[in-house]
């Protein structure tokens, strides 16, 4: 039986939850743009706080819940499929995780510049999930197959 989120040893398996570089990257432009050309969301900044934090906060326990889920499976070299927790409505929880974290982010900071980049994100974002996506299938085959047709890649 898996044992949550921590390895043999009991340390967390950190290499469960995905490096989000494309998130990263947008959210460091974004936020370089914004000193230089200001765009605010709200001209009250209390609101980017009010709607922000439950966002945030959201996309952090869908990351808790994605890596809880996964237990003890390396998912950078994973010997079983995970279709368990939030994997068995979307294949790519941690990557929504960081989308929703990402969209808090900017609503807190009250900042349009990071949202702009959004569509750039989510694009370098897919073709990383359609990359690993292959890998699944080539490795796994017809498992894999029958969990692509029943779970959707995201939401």
């Amino acid at each position: 039986m898996a044992e949550g989120p921590r390895n043999a040893q009991g340390k967390w398996r950190w290499r469960n939850v995905p490096l989000p570089e494309a998130h990263l990257g947008g959210l460091v432009v974004g936020l370089v743009l914004q000193p230089f050309a200001p765009w605010k969301l709200f001209s009250a900044s209390w609101l980017g706080h009010a709607m922000g934090w439950p966002v945030l906060l959201a996309g952090v326990l869908l990351a808790i819940w994605a890596v809880m889920a996964a237990g003890r499976v390396d998912m950078q070299a994973p010997n079983q499929i995970v279709a368990r927790g939030p994997y068995a409505r979307s294949r790519n929880p941690m990557y929504v995780a960081w989308s929703i974290m990402y969209v808090g982010a900017a609503l807190i900071v009250n900042a349009a510049w990071p949202l702009v980049a959004l569509p750039a994100v989510l694009l370098f974002m897919h073709i990383a999930v359609v990359r690993e996506e292959r890998h699944l299938e080539r490795r796994f085959g017809a498992e894999f197959e029958g969990y692509l047709a029943q779970v959707r890649r995201y939401i």
